[in-house]
């Protein structure tokens, strides 16, 4: 397959911007579209976080989506587009080899229970669940 990892560019933020606001329903703990500015701080502070590693896939030549280490939490997010041809599976596996290269001995999805694709793509790569989440909102 004719994927690779790149490296982020602060010229791909409002890619990622893009892609965040796409998915954000999918997020645990993003809400509602990110401005621009919210997106553009947290890149900023993420520049000094030594446990925050990201990636840009790119398909034949095209930007297809986005890959994140945030400590132990592995995001991934493939273009609507792009998804259900093997991206997110390859672009996994060679964010584990990123992982391996950074010491990272392992890597954790948190992925919401209705978010069905992400869960799917995660246990075909041997991911397995260790835990239920359970919460209450106490009003």
């Amino acid at each position: 397959m004719d994927l690779i990892l790149r490296d982020v560019k602060k010229v791909d933020w409002d890619y990622i911007l893009e892609l965040r606001n796409d998915f954000y329903s999918n997020f645990y703990q993003q809400n509602k579209p990110l401005t621009k500015t919210e997106h553009y701080d947290f890149m900023e502070k993420q520049k000094s976080n030594s446990k925050f590693h990201q990636w840009i896939i790119e398909y034949h030549n095209q930007l297809v989506g986005y890959v994140r280490i945030l400590g132990q939490d592995v995001g991934i997010m493939i273009k609507k587009e792009y998804q259900n041809q093997g991206i997110a599976s390859e672009s996994l596996k060679q964010l584990e080899k990123k992982a391996h290269q950074l010491g990272i001995p392992k890597l954790i999805a948190m992925v919401k229970v209705e978010n069905e694709s992400s869960k799917k793509i995660f246990l075909k790569n041997d991911y397995k669940l260790k835990m239920y989440w359970l919460e209450k909102e106490i009003s």
